[in-house]
């Protein structure tokens, strides 16, 4: 579980992502969602990736999260690949994470793709 944000805007993001992982980045942000979602409506449910990395760095951005994941299902779809998930519904203000612009973290995705796929 990951979301991989190689650069500081979520669209040249997902545009350096080839079509695997760009694949996963909608269903994983969907289970974010989801799992974040189920939290909250109760604080004492067993949710998978609870406290996982992932879901850490996202804690207190939904709004933006479900940005990413929006995102993720344009790039998809512009791709022209078949699409069958949803876009969430998002407010007009979101506060993005204070990590976003962060070079370290950024540095770190692009690192992460890069041991995955060493063409990337």
């Amino acid at each position: 579980m990951q979301t991989f944000l190689p650069y500081p805007d979520f669209v040249s993001s997902v545009k350096a992502l080839d079509y695997r992982r760009l694949g996963k980045q909608r269903v994983e942000a969907m289970q974010l969602v989801n799992s974040t979602n189920k939290l909250a409506a109760n604080p004492s449910a067993k949710v998978g990736w609870a406290n996982h990395p992932a879901r850490t760095m996202w804690r207190g951005y939904l709004p933006a999260l479900k940005l990413y994941h929006n995102v993720c299902i344009q790039e998809w779809i512009d791709r022209g690949y078949n699409n069958t998930m949803k876009y969430y519904d998002l407010p007009d203000d979101i506060q993005m994470p204070d990590w976003i612009g962060d070079d370290r973290v950024h540095a770190s995705h692009r690192s992460n793709l890069l041991r995955k796929d060493p063409s990337y």
